[in-house]
This record gives C-alpha cells, sequence and structure tokens, in this order.
C-alpha cells in the first residue's frame, strides 16, 4: 500500500510531462555488486529491474546535453527498490538528424548509431521484510544505440552505480554498496517541429 502511495504521484508528473520528451527509453536491467561497505563483496545478480526516462535537449546549454527524468525499479533475493531518477545525458553520436537544432543544421549522413553517456541520480526507498528505508544512489553509464527506424531504437549499456542507505549505519547494517549495472532496451525518439 506504501509503494502505491509513492509510485502514484510520481508516475503522474512523469506521464504528464513526457509529452514533450525528445526521446524516452524503456531498459531491463542487472545490478552485480562488488563492494559492500567499502569491502569487496561479489554477487553477480543481486538485483534485475526496469528502467523509463525520458529525456529532452537543455536549450540554453550550447553542447548537446539532456536533462533526464523518470522512474527505476529493482528487485533482488528480499527486498524491492524505487526510484525517482533525475540527471543528464551526453550525446556524443547521432543518427541522422537526431539532434538538430534547427532545420538548417540537419545532417545528411548516413549513421545509425546512438552514443550517449548519462550520469543519473536516484533517490527512493527500498523496501525489505516490512522495514522501509531511503536510499540514495548515482550511477555513471555509457550506452550505444542502432536505429531500426527514424523514431526506434534498439541500444545496450553498463554503468557503475554507488549506493547509500544513511539509516543503516546506526543499526550496523549495510549502509553503502557499488554496482556494475547492465542494461539492454529500446527508445523512441519524438519528432520535432522546426519553426521557420
Amino acid at each position: 500500500m506504501m509503494l502505491q502511495k509513492v509510485i502514484s504521484p510520481i508516475l503522474f508528473i512523469f506521464l504528464i510531462n513526457s509529452v514533450s520528451a525528445q526521446f524516452i527509453s524503456i531498459n531491463g536491467t542487472n545490478a552485480s555488486q562488488f563492494l559492500e561497505d567499502n569491502v569487496y563483496k561479489a554477487d553477480l545478480s543481486r538485483a534485475v529491474g526496469a528502467e523509463i526516462y525520458y529525456s529532452k535537449p537543455i536549450s540554453f546549454i550550447p553542447l548537446p546535453m539532456n536533462y533526464n527524468i523518470g522512474l527505476d525499479y529493482k528487485i533482488g533475493d528480499a527486498f524491492q527498490e524505487i526510484y525517482l531518477l533525475t540527471g543528464l545525458t551526453y550525446v556524443t553520436l547521432t543518427p541522422s538528424g537526431f539532434s538538430a537544432a534547427n532545420a538548417e543544421s540537419v545532417t545528411y549522413t548516413t549513421n545509425k548509431w546512438l552514443n550517449y553517456a548519462d550520469i543519473n541520480v536516484f533517490n527512493g526507498v527500498v523496501i525489505s521484510d516490512s522495514v522501509t528505508a531511503y536510499k540514495f544512489g548515482a550511477e555513471l553509464s555509457y550506452n550505444v544505440g542502432y536505429a531500426l527506424t527514424k523514431s526506434f531504437f534498439i541500444h545496450a549499456g553498463f554503468g557503475g552505480r554507488y549506493n547509500l542507505v544513511p539509516g543503516n549505519e546506526e543499526i550496523l547494517l549495510q549502509s553503502s554498496s557499488v554496482d556494475l549495472v547492465l542494461k539492454a532496451g529500446v527508445i523512441w525518439k519524438f519528432k520535432r517541429k522546426f519553426l521557420h
């Protein structure tokens, strides 16, 4: 019940804002833990999950930068996690016309690859054994996509995520970890209208 109260307002805001997105990304994820409280402790399939976020250009920055907002969900053996995802995307390679700021800057090459780096921050809750706690995460990832059509891409990526549960330090439970996160999914690009 509590999880539903957290998800409903966030999902509503997400759906309202997603209408003007440049692209929406939907990924399946797998998190492999390598460090727990600064001690090596490998768990190659600590959690699986999914994320959905939209990315839209930042108009006042003269770089191929987008802001991101979305949701991230993970489930492990004895826990569930739900986050609000916010962050930035830096586009390093684009397919033909993908990031054009206006009609004059559209490129006519036949490149079908999309490469971009994300830095995202996660704020949410971890739920385990009927205990709920605040959890923070920060992730740096790199993604490669391939255009199947002008608006539809498949893509995959990898990244490192730092996790922190501040409340667990006082009760001597795991408070921090470092994960390798693998991603695979699809991107749907919205058509952009150019002003003349």
